[in-house]
């Protein structure tokens, strides 16, 4: 493994810069574009939202009820 010297790190710099190159380039675009205009769908933004749902009460079924303390 490479030890870099202060804050200057030539491995970290090189795969930012990859990164970056990646995420720039015209078929990182392309596929930017296909995901966006299938998740401006109905059907698809339903899935969206019943996912983000789900995520949010941790997979779980019902969302939480605001009935007060159960003790």
């Amino acid at each position: 493994m490479m030890k870099a010297y202060g804050r200057y790190n030539p491995v970290m710099a090189n795969f930012t810069q990859r990164v970056s190159e990646m995420l720039h380039s015209p078929k990182t675009q392309e596929m930017i574009n296909k995901v966006k205009s299938q998740a401006t769908k109905p059907e698809n933004k339903a899935k969206i939202t019943n996912f983000a749902d789900k995520f949010r009460n941790k997979g779980g079924g019902s969302p939480p009820s605001n009935s007060g303390p159960s003790y």
